[in-house]
């Protein structure tokens, strides 16, 4: 039986699957049981290997570690990969990582308040008349400074975290990359989820400015929980199946073995949302970003689907140049700014954006073809648009096309849920909103 259509809520990590997949993770990540009900409905066992070309935080590697069926992934964004990394990594002795996470914190705290920044139990304000602020020299460099956007992390907050990254570095230093990759994700919980001045509403957005926050406590407890849950998967998954994550672009796939036998995925989706900027604040304080060189070389690995990773050398729209819908969908984009007298560099690109997005997924289904087995099913989970001058982009059925034209065959779009999108204003009928549709689009190799 194909999944049933879900609601906008079930996007929602539910509390039973919290473990592994709640140490970090994308706002807008498919949910865990998606991935079971199509594991399921491609009947997958332990001698398949199901893979995951945008694998981002890993939901569907670390289900299928789960479930005991070997995986592979790979992701672009670098912060991605070495999350999927470390989630998918059941190896590492939770005692250790209690014992190293409870004296990284300690020494931190110590190294925080011999510069002037207290535990927070005390009065760090009343402290900070008698103490030389040693602290305001734990900052970003210049260039580091100029790719943060701006207020989403005060000066405070930001130097306890330096401070932190300093005294994991050090401790970890002896230990396995594997051991210092499981605290950075730590450390990158921290930044996202308490002591910077920013949320998801889905979207990235500045919040209130925090005048200090307790970097280290949230750090050890964050290291407990993290060590509980490793106890718990090696408890439940004695011998579990391996997961593989490679950075690759996913228009190229060089590192991915073959024999795959099933894809579930969710690339991005053609839209305004800029995925780097997402983990911004992350990939700087963990030394993935340090400056606009290293920040424009990330993006041109990525697939086109904002205008802020748009570069003029890029091709991939050639390979759609041939589709009469996907090009019509362009002209309605660009005759709707002409109507619209939109003139900025952004809305001239909205266009291409759309072109190069369907152009760099067929490379991406071209690539993974002869690593997939014969049969095999893929599921890709994407979302229709009206992020271009509210004219509709059906991704599913146009994706459908290009697949097809690479060899696969159309098996179905199953409607996975539908979110309420923006309001729009109808001349005969007022207000009204728009609900745009969630799908899963099924493939299979010919």
């Amino acid at each position: 039986m194909r999944p049933a259509l879900e609601t906008a809520e079930s996007n929602v990590l539910r509390t039973a699957d919290t473990a592994v997949h709640g140490w970090y993770r994308f706002v807008l990540s498919y949910p865990p049981h998606l991935v079971r009900k199509y594991a399921e409905f491609f009947d997958l066992d332990g001698k398949s290997l199901v893979c995951d070309p945008f694998c981002g935080t890993g939901t569907t590697l670390i289900e299928a570690k789960k479930l005991g069926i070997p995986s592979v992934g790979c992701d672009a964004h670098p912060f991605a990969a070495l999350v999927s990394r470390v989630k998918t990594n059941w190896r590492l002795d939770p005692v250790l990582l209690r014992k190293l996470g409870k004296k990284i914190a300690t020494q931190a705290e110590d190294k925080m308040e011999v510069v002037g920044l207290p535990p927070l139990s005390f009065s760090s304000r009343l402290m900070e008349e008698t103490l030389q602020p040693a602290w305001k020299n734990y900052r970003l460099t210049e260039d580091e400074d100029a790719v943060m956007p701006t207020g989403f992390l005060s000066e405070r907050p930001l130097a306890r975290l330096i401070m932190l990254r300093e005294c994991l570095e050090k401790n970890c230093a002896a230990q396995s990359a594997e051991v210092q990759d499981w605290f950075r994700v730590c450390l990158a919980h921290v930044i996202a989820n308490g002591a910077g001045n920013f949320a998801f509403g889905p979207e990235i957005y500045r919040t209130k400015e925090k005048f200090d926050y307790d970097v280290a406590g949230h750090f050890a407890e964050r290291v407990m929980m993290m060590a509980d849950d490793l106890t718990k998967m090696q408890t439940a998954h004695p011998h579990p199946p391996t997961a593989n994550v490679f950075l690759n672009d996913a228009r190229s796939l060089d590192d991915l073995p073959g024999d795959i036998s099933a894809v579930i995925t969710s690339p991005p989706y053609p839209n305004e949302k800029d995925y780097t900027r997402t983990t911004r604040v992350e990939s700087l304080l963990l030394g993935f970003t340090s400056d606009r060189a290293q920040l424009r070389g990330m993006k041109q690995t990525l697939l086109r689907s904002n205008t802020r990773n748009v570069f003029v050398a890029d091709r991939d729209s050639e390979e759609v140049r041939d589709f009469a819908s996907i090009q019509a969908v362009c002209k309605a984009i660009e005759d709707r700014r002409i109507e619209l007298s939109k003139t900025s560099g952004f809305e001239r690109l909205y266009h291409k954006v759309v072109a190069h997005y369907f152009g760099g997924m067929r490379r991406h289904l071209r690539a993974l073809k002869p690593k997939l087995k014969r049969r095999a099913k893929l599921a890709y989970v994407v979302g229709d648009q009206l992020s271009f001058l509210m004219v509709p982009v059906a991704t599913a059925v146009l994706l459908g096309e290009v697949a097809e034209a690479e060899g696969y065959r159309v098996l179905g779009i199953d409607l996975w849920r539908e979110r309420v999108g923006t309001k729009v204003r109808n001349a005969v009928n007022g207000d009204k909103t728009v609900r745009i549709r969630e799908e899963v689009l099924i493939l299979e190799k010919k």
